[in-house]
């Protein structure tokens, strides 16, 4: 009976101990683990922006996914994107990207991508929490921001 007690004396003093040390990743390492991710898909040059949200000026709306995604393959950006106005079709992008240049901010585990396509002027900036944001400037056209993700 009495090395029943201690074996449980031991069992839980040692049990704790044991599942705390074998605890997941910290909030760090997946922090840098995402951006690594991130890092990689964007040096591949052959990624997707799938926008979930559009805003302009004090407005914003929800799109579809699959309605809203533009592709960038090496030196070529396709795709289309949705605009709040009703009466608009959507932003097509296609064609050659130039001034294509990619930013990684290691320290803040951002990475920024510009390029133009067309009249437009691109900024695609994406966080350490793996939202993505697209801004598209032109000078005959308001700006519009679309969040959404890269894969």
């Amino acid at each position: 009976m009495n090395k029943l007690i201690i074996f449980c004396l031991l069992a839980t003093i040692a049990i704790p101990s044991i599942s705390y040390s074998q605890s997941g990743l910290s909030k760090e390492e997946k922090v840098q683990a995402m951006y690594d991710l991130n890092k990689k898909i964007i040096e591949s040059q052959n990624f997707s922006f799938i926008a979930t949200w559009v805003f302009s000026d004090d407005k914003r709306g929800q799109v579809s996914e699959s309605a809203n995604t533009i592709t960038i393959n090496n030196s070529n950006v396709y795709g289309s994107l949705a605009t709040l106005k009703a009466d608009k079709s959507p932003t097509m992008l296609k064609g050659a990207m130039q001034n294509y240049s990619v930013n990684y901010e290691d320290s803040a585990h951002e990475i920024t991508i510009s390029f133009n396509i067309g009249a437009y002027n691109a900024t695609l900036t994406v966080k350490s929490n793996s939202n993505a944001f697209l801004i598209l400037n032109s000078e005959n056209k308001e700006t519009l921001t679309y969040k959404g993700f890269v894969k």
